[in-house]
């Protein structure tokens, strides 16, 4: 093994026991896995649940992870949902996402559990597997959920083990945000930002003779080159890992094309090396940078304080044979607990209903509603940037259902990526270590979450 080859290795292994440690920290052998499926936990049936509230006055607690920006437009919401349920009082306690998924199964093991919670739609399959959500398909039923509401992706997210453990919200698919200015200043048309491989590589030539790298790629952070990476992957037909999500697939042809694209935008100028997403932010509200791939829950409301700036958004351009984009979405979940009290569920499910048939008003922090019927509605219409990010919903991807799936993403293929766009090491190495990384992290989760098989 070279030293490369070694660092590369180290470095993962330590981000690997963090991301684990994280995960698993104060569970006892309720949340920790300790081998056994969530068959064998059991999945208790809620109380039943109409979708409206009529009963005495109740406090419940709602666990997230909106610290940013969108935790605000979340607050609103649930002043809006209380001024017409008087007899509900909902605590929220936005706690940072890292820590958040430590502290919740540690609280359902703890008997402390909240009524509800937000998670994202890839960390769903693992605290179903934990046994410290429940299942929700009587929620389902009082919220009115249907597949016709949804798209397929978002659909079967919620989904492990033949039962539904979340309640979608939203959609944040990565798109394209586009100055306007640069674009107008390198001759292009501001009003029609490019949407194939030919008419993006044309405009980055284009910026390029102007002197402008016009795509700065955040090579220093992992998640920054990770989720293009994921995009770019499935846009070339290719898959993460296989079916049964034992063995990883880093080194297949359409993984090596992603990386190539990647890595062409260093080579060819077309973007700044070493750069963060912070320098690419920054840079764009400089009109020094012309695109940004990031999703609209982050950006949209970031960018729209800078009033000066002239900005755009399209859904990612098609680089691959296909389209595809990563995107995620938070979900609503039920937290088990010792006992369930039927006022107190039958509220949090009234509040569920409310929040999904009314989240245009969630949509307003950047966010794209899950629902269907919520997206065509004459008030969401009025959301620019929104309507023009949910014109890319079909073609959303989401992370495979399996338990675990975010440690092995976020520890081991993101690191790896980065280290090819940073020089650390050659795509051949980086790669190969990551498929035997990810190999040992799958089966490991699988005799965690699932028992050995």
């Amino acid at each position: 093994m070279s030293s490369s080859t070694g660092k590369v290795l180290s470095r993962r292994s330590l981000l690997r026991g963090l991301g684990a440690a994280s995960l698993g920290a104060g569970l006892g052998g309720l949340a920790a896995g300790c081998g056994r499926s969530v068959a064998a936990l059991g999945a208790p049936e809620l109380p039943p649940a109409t979708g409206t509230y009529q009963g005495p006055p109740v406090t419940l607690r709602f666990w997230n992870g909106l610290t940013g920006g969108d935790g605000p437009y979340m607050r609103k919401l649930l002043t809006r949902f209380q001024a017409l349920n008087p007899n509900v009082t909902i605590q929220m306690y936005a706690i940072p996402w890292s820590n958040f998924y430590q502290k919740f199964p540690a609280s359902v093991a703890s008997g402390l559990a909240p009524d509800f919670g937000l998670m994202h739609n890839f960390q769903v399959a693992t605290n179903a597997a934990r046994g410290v959500i429940v299942p929700v398909d009587s929620v389902a039923d009082a919220v009115g959920l249907s597949q016709q509401e949804y798209p397929a992706t978002v659909w079967e997210s919620g989904l492990y083990q033949g039962r539904r453990y979340s309640i979608p919200l939203d959609i944040w698919p990565d798109s394209l945000f586009y100055n306007r200015r640069v674009l107008a200043k390198a001759g292009l048309d501001p009003d029609r930002p490019p949407q194939d491989a030919a008419s993006y590589q044309a405009a980055l030539e284009a910026l390029r003779s102007k002197n402008i790298a016009g795509h700065w790629l955040a090579s220093v952070d992992p998640q920054g080159v990770g989720r293009p990476f994921d995009s770019l992957l499935w846009q070339h037909g290719g898959t993460h890992y296989d079916a049964e999500g034992t063995t990883a697939n880093f080194t297949s042809a359409e993984a090596k094309a992603a990386l190539e694209w990647q890595v062409s935008l260093l080579d060819q100028g077309f973007s700044p090396r070493d750069a963060s997403g912070s320098d690419a932010n920054v840079a764009f509200k400089n009109d020094k940078n012309a695109f940004l791939w990031g999703g609209p829950g982050a950006l949209i409301n970031d960018l729209s304080k800078v009033k000066s700036l002239d900005w755009g958004v399209a859904p990612l351009p098609r680089i691959g044979p296909h389209r595809a984009a990563f995107a995620g979405s938070h979900q609503f979940v039920i937290a088990r607990q010792k006992r369930f009290d039927p006022d107190r569920v039958a509220a949090s499910v009234a509040f569920i209903s409310w929040l999904t048939r009314n989240a245009v008003g969630w949509a307003e922090a950047g966010p794209i509603p899950a629902r269907r019927s919520v997206r065509q509605s004459e008030a969401f219409q009025q959301l620019a940037p929104q309507t023009r990010v949910a014109r890319g919903v079909d073609f959303i991807r989401f992370y495979p259902l399996i338990p675990g799936i975010a440690d092995v993403q976020l520890t081991i293929l993101y690191p790896a990526v980065s280290d090819v766009l940073l020089q650390n090491s050659t795509p051949e190495r980086a790669m190969e270590a990551a498929v035997a990384q990810a190999g040992e992290l799958l089966q490991e989760n699988r005799q965690k979450y699932e028992g050995s098989r």
